[in-house]
């Protein structure tokens, strides 16, 4: 058995302090980063393991069908691994793919889409496009929320809520990290998101009059907010919209684009094609608000933004606005859609094509298995985007036909 295990009882007291230790050979990186390992047949997820790596680890969840652990020594080493460079990597509940070599993690991702799609969503017959990596895979955040407890800021430690005070994160853009050591002197708030412009501008949710901000994607300037979401990684935000705009095509002039939990606008915005009219919905309200003072100062003319649940207000909104031909696009929370509005959109006559984006593979999975349920649809092809890079994130858009 390749699989080969012992069982080591480490001295450290009695009860509660003695560690449960194992030893397996890992084969696999599961979605999230976990090394996957078999010992007598029990799945294994290992924190910190790398597949072709021989480790040992201290069991933390134990079921009947699979246990939950967490690397305690490294017997063999993949020649993949390289040291973190950050200094809080190990407490940290944020990266998870800094032991890897980029090239190496790109890989995982890829293939983590694919198996994850053909495995809950039951699709085989797709195209999955080679991951579009980040050009930057350190500083690249434009966006952070970070947390205090009143002795300093910084982020959650991993699965918990306990808060490990940061000097710098090497994720983040370097103009936020700048002004993060000045947060313990100049803030009160528990929780401030900050947020960096084209121009390396830092904004802050807890300044007064920052509320809303101007920023530049691919040429367009657009209105953002501290509080309200907006894409972490400005290069492969820019990618996404180039990709959707070409998959879409430019026979577009008597369609209606409609933009569910379409945030401040973002794409509707950046998409350069003629529509018919573009329709975006989303329910945060200063999104929306973002949304609009954007069209405004914009040349756009056929775009209406509205405020309400996706789930209650699209019916309305599509059987007012619908052409002959419609487009749908979806970026929905990581949460993924409500399972009666997937139905529903499946059954949607007029509907030529559904651009779906989810920051969480396994819900995209689950979503699309819905929309396909009836065989009037079918998943065309798959695009993963390295939008988080060192961490377990995957970004990735789906395109999904009519049969």
């Amino acid at each position: 058995n390749s699989f080969t295990h012992k069982l080591v009882w480490r001295a450290g007291g009695v009860g509660n302090n003695m560690k449960h230790i194992l030893t397996t050979t890992i084969y696999d990186l599961a979605f999230g980063a976990k090394g996957i390992g078999k010992i007598d047949g029990k799945i294994c997820f290992v924190e910190g393991a790398l597949p072709g790596e021989e480790v040992e680890f201290e069991v933390i969840k134990d079921t009947s069908r699979y246990m939950e652990g967490k690397v305690t020594k490294i017997i063999t080493a993949s020649k993949d691994r390289i040291l973190p460079v950050c200094p809080y990597y190990v407490e940290c509940g944020g990266c998870s793919l800094q032991h890897v070599s980029y090239e190496r993690e790109l890989f995982y991702k890829q293939e983590q889409v694919v198996q994850l799609i053909r495995r809950i969503a039951g699709c085989k017959d797709f195209l999955c496009e080679k991951i579009e990596k980040s050009d930057k895979y350190y500083n690249y955040r434009s966006s952070v929320t970070v947390h205090s407890k009143g002795s300093g800021f910084g982020y959650f430690a991993s699965k918990s809520h306990s808060i490990i005070k940061i000097k710098e994160c090497v994720v983040a853009d370097k103009a936020i990290n700048e002004i993060l050591p000045e947060l313990e002197k100049s803030v009160e708030k528990k929780n401030v998101t900050l947020k960096v412009d084209h121009n390396a501008g830092v904004w802050s949710s807890s300044v007064l009059g920052e509320k809303f901000f101007i920023d530049r994607y691919c040429g367009m300037d657009v209105y953002l907010s501290t509080k309200a979401f907006s894409q972490a990684n400005r290069y492969i935000a820019e990618r996404i919209a180039e990709v959707l705009e070409t998959w879409i095509g430019s026979d577009t002039e008597d369609a209606v684009f409609f933009d569910l939990c379409c945030g401040t606008g973002f794409f509707s915005f950046l998409l350069k094609q003629k529509f018919l009219l573009k329709v975006g919905v989303d329910s945060n309200r200063v999104a929306i608000e973002c949304a609009k003072r954007t069209l405004k100062m914009s040349d756009e003319k056929n775009i209406k933004f509205y405020k309400g649940s996706v789930e209650n207000v699209f019916w309305e909104l599509y059987e007012k606005n619908k052409s002959r031909s419609n487009v749908l696009f979806i970026d929905p929370p990581r949460a993924g859609v409500n399972n009666t509005l997937l139905k529903k959109i499946a059954g949607l006559e007029e509907l030529n094509a559904i651009y779906y984006l989810s920051c969480d593979v396994a819900c995209l999975a689950r979503d699309i298995k819905v929309l396909i349920a009836d065989g009037k649809w079918r998943l065309a092809k798959a695009l993963p985007f390295d939008m988080f890079p060192r961490t377990g994130h995957i970004e990735v858009l789906a395109e999904i036909v009519r049969v």
